[in-house]
């Protein structure tokens, strides 16, 4: 620990120390380094040298706010040394984090608190990593209107009443930075088909610093793990660049792949079902498909952007055939002639952020209709 800056020190009582160990483990989770006695005060150092050096090795001090937090002494010198190093809270070097129901007075009750209680583990871990963000903390989804539920027309001219989608029709169309340009190892030939999806912000609210990068590539790995892109045995490869984070499945036959731009794309591509006439593209598994991969680049610990351009594509298309998973293996299998390398339906659509999370599902049914009318139109079909 000694010479080595950590982002954060998580200062807890006894009574406390499962919410403390929670807390380092989802922050390093998202990419953060911690300081935690339960883990790094090892059997025979001493106490109050461990804890100095914490104290001085740390960007930042997390609080662990309870009423047995309250009543301890040994914390206070803790957090009174970061309060005193940065009192106007410029730096907000001292995070207080409530984890029960409590009244700091004080000092220590004037610094704005993230408060955890009373939330499932998947709300207070995002709770958690908003609040140490740094920056505004202006809402990634719109807000809902505070006027009278009437029906109002959306800017496509789609009427949007009872939280139906409303897609945008953009003047200019994002950059998209598809698969083929995350995962450099991409193959042409055919057992390597997915399906990959997009998120392209529109403006910069959502953009990265190259520090966030090298964070998510700590990050990733785990959080793919968990929404199921990577199954919790398989090799993976994480790496990050001054442009991208990138996750991906060393396994052979494995397209999988998560990753994050500094643009503050999120993309996340994952295999097709196949057998030994090629891949099969059917429309209900898709659709299951894609809302996996929705739920999981939505889930990521990123700035999202109020707008965002929803894109969808399969690479490589050639082997390609509309089909139901549910007959495979199959004895023959129409492929049409001249299929390109990938077919990819025109992105320029955008929709609210706040609907891709409340209306995954119908996101991702509208994608899945795009893309196999793309597909029969590259095929040749009607």
């Amino acid at each position: 620990m000694e010479g080595t800056r950590k982002d954060f020190f998580v200062s807890y009582t006894s009574a406390d120390e499962e919410w403390a160990v929670w807390i380092a483990h989802v922050l390093e989770e998202a990419g953060y380094s911690v300081v935690i006695q339960a883990w790094d005060f090892r059997p025979g150092s001493n106490f109050v040298i461990e804890m100095q050096r914490a104290l001085q090795s740390s960007d930042r001090l997390i609080a662990v706010l309870s009423p047995a937090y309250l009543a301890a002494h040994f914390p206070q010198p803790e957090w009174a040394a970061v309060f005193a190093a940065d009192p106007e809270g410029v730096a907000r070097r001292l995070v207080p984090v409530m984890v029960r129901q409590c009244q700091p007075d004080g000092l220590l009750g004037q610094i704005v608190q993230i408060r955890i209680h009373n939330f499932d583990s998947a709300m207070a871990a995002q709770k958690l990593l908003d609040g140490v963000l740094s920056g505004r903390a202006r809402p990634t989804t719109p807000p809902a209107f505070p006027g009278s539920a009437e029906t109002t027309l959306g800017h496509t001219g789609a009427v949007s009443s009872g939280g139906r989608l409303t897609w945008r029709r953009l003047s200019s169309p994002p950059t998209v930075i598809w698969r083929s340009e995350l995962d450099n190892r991409l193959p042409s030939q055919s057992g390597y088909e997915a399906v990959e999806l997009h998120l392209v912000p529109v403006g910069d609210e959502a953009r990265l610093q190259v520090s966030d990068l090298n964070r998510l590539k700590v990050a990733l790995p785990g959080h793919g793990r968990r929404h199921g892109i990577f199954s919790a045995t398989e090799a993976l490869d994480a790496l990050s660049d001054s442009a991208k984070a990138v996750a991906l499945s060393r396994e052979r036959g494995n397209v999988a792949g998560l990753a994050v731009t500094r643009s503050g794309q999120r993309s996340a591509w994952i295999g097709l079902p196949r057998d030994g006439l090629g891949a099969v593209l059917d429309e209900s598994h898709l659709v299951e498909q894609l809302i996996d991969l929705l739920e999981t680049i939505t889930g990521l610990p990123v700035p999202a952007a109020e707008l965002v351009v929803p894109a969808v594509g399969i690479e490589p298309a050639t082997m390609v055939a509309v089909g139901s998973v549910a007959e495979m293996p199959r004895s023959s299998a129409g492929i049409g002639l001249g299929m390109p390398q990938y077919v990819r339906p025109a992105a320029e659509d955008a929709v609210a952020s706040a609907a891709v999370t409340a209306h995954g599902k119908d996101v991702a049914t509208e994608l899945v209709a795009r893309l196999v009318a793309e597909h029969r139109a590259k095929a040749g079909l009607r």
